[in-house]
Order: C-alpha cells, then sequence, then structure tokens
C-alpha cells in the first residue's frame, strides 16, 4: 500500500494516546471534556478543598460554641437571680470568651478551605479576615479580663470591660456573617438568576444573621459603657452576658447550617 504524503500528514497529526470517538474527529474529545471541566468549574464559584475535615471542624466548632454560648446565659440567669452573682458573672465571661474562640475558629476555617468568589474585591476579604480575628481577639481578652475579675471581685470594671470588648467582636463579626450569606446565596442560586425566593421564605436564619450580630454587638458595648459609668453595673453586664450566649449559639448554628448548605448546593450540581 502507499501512502501519499497528504496521508501521512494526517496519520502524524493523530495525537498519542487518544482514543477516537465516533461522531467526533480525532482530537475533539479531549477538547470536550475540557470544555466540561471548565463549564463545572464556572458553574460553582466557591471551590471547597477536603470537604470531610472541612465539615468536622465546622461541626467541632460550632459544638463547642454553642455550648459554651447556652452555659453563659444559664450562668448570666443564675447571676441575675442572686445566685452567687459576684462568682458567676467572671464564670460566665471566660466560658463566654472560650465560646468567641471557637467561633473564630469555625470563621478561620471558612476563609481558609472556601475560596473566595472573583466578584469579590480585597475590602470584602479583609472585612472578613477583621471580623474573624476580632471574634477570638474578643474570647481571649474576656477570658483574661474574667480571670482579674476573680482576683478583684469588688471592682466591676473589668467586667464592663470584658461586655464591650465581647459586645465588638461580635459587631465585627457581622461582616463574616454577611461573607458566609452571600457565599451561599450565590452557590445555592447561581443559575437562577441570581434571585432569592420572594416572600416569606427570603427571611431565614441565614439573612438575618448579620443585622442580628450587629445589633446585639452594639448593644453590648452600650450597656458595657453604662456599667463602666456605675449604672448597675453587675445588673447590666449579666444582662450583657446573657443576650450574647444567646447571639452566639444562634450564630453557630447558622454557620453550620450554612456550610451544609453551601456542599449540598455544590455537589448537587456536580
Amino acid at each position: 500500500m502507499v501512502t501519499s504524503d497528504t496521508n501521512r500528514a494526517q496519520v502524524t497529526a493523530i495525537p498519542p494516546y487518544e482514543r477516537p470517538v465516533q461522531g467526533l474527529p480525532s482530537g475533539a474529545e479531549s477538547v470536550a471534556e475540557q470544555a466540561q471541566v471548565e463549564e463545572r468549574s464556572a458553574g460553582s464559584p466557591i471551590s471547597i478543598r477536603e470537604p470531610f475535615w472541612f465539615l468536622s471542624l465546622v461541626v467541632a466548632g460550632a459544638t463547642i460554641g454553642s455550648t459554651w454560648g447556652l452555659a453563659t446565659s444559664v450562668l448570666a440567669i443564675l447571676g441575675l437571680a442572686g445566685v452567687y452573682a459576684a462568682y458567676v458573672l467572671p464564670v460566665a465571661a471566660i466560658t463566654l470568651g472560650l465560646s468567641f474562640v471557637a467561633v473564630g475558629a469555625v470563621g478561620a476555617c471558612w476563609a481558609r478551605t472556601l475560596r473566595f468568589t472573583e466578584q469579590e474585591n480585597s475590602r470584602e476579604r479583609a472585612i472578613f479576615s477583621v471580623g474573624v480575628a476580632a471574634m477570638v481577639i474578643a474570647g481571649l481578652a474576656a477570658i483574661v479580663l474574667g480571670l482579674l475579675t476573680f482576683v478583684f471581685l469588688s471592682d466591676t470594671r473589668f467586667g464592663a470591660i470584658a461586655v464591650i470588648a465581647l459586645g465588638l467582636g461580635l459587631l465585627c463579626h457581622s461582616g463574616v456573617m454577611r461573607g458566609v450569606s452571600q457565599f451561599t446565596h450565590c452557590v445555592t442560586y447561581q443559575g437562577r438568576g441570581g434571585q432569592r425566593p420572594s416572600g416569606p421564605f427570603a427571611i431565614n436564619a441565614l439573612s438575618l444573621a448579620p443585622p442580628r450580630d450587629f445589633v446585639v454587638g452594639l448593644g453590648s458595648v452600650v450597656l458595657g459603657i453604662l456599667a463602666m459609668m456605675h449604672v448597675v453595673p453587675a445588673i447590666l453586664e449579666l444582662v450583657a452576658l446573657l443576650v450574647l450566649g444567646c447571639a452566639v449559639a444562634a450564630t453557630v448554628s447558622t454557620l453550620c447550617g450554612a456550610s451544609l448548605a453551601a456542599l449540598k448546593a455544590i455537589y448537587a450540581k456536580g
């Protein structure tokens, strides 16, 4: 069989290690597969690496944060009822500080494991990082100030400062919840015109989390300032710790639910 120069050129043009598919010219299969991969990548604005470890860390942090947050609320109620209020206050500040550190760890897990959308700018990423750092710093400050309150039981200023620090930490953390809400919205509603459902379904725990954290944090700062001015300091500090404990428990539960929703939406698109 005589092979012409034209046939030889066509044979050598077939890439090696590629299996021709009926209905597609040689070499078009790899191009089609690459296009499908790019299409799937473009359909998922968030890339989650190691989803098992991501969920494990989030659930562990959420469990610790919600447990200590609810424990703080119970201690604050006991203090308001007059059950060893002088000792309950520093213990509640320490437990809430531990809860804040756990919530900050969950936020750090989001920032480390999730890749931000391309539409986000550096300012939004900075707000997310500042919120995570503020949560951890506020928690550590509350632990130290709670220990100082044990040493100086008659001085209520340490408790007031701890309340102010925790309020500022939760206020800054509202930016983290806003970023998480945007991530989940982008993953869930992409391909549907980017529209949220109308009516009461548009108001859910995730959409209410950022304003809730902002309002509770700001209110705690105000209560802490009033306590610094010796306006019934013990009562105001316990009330602030009670509200902060409930807010933190709700926040970590929302973070856990958002993590599950984001993973479910990403792997459903496939």
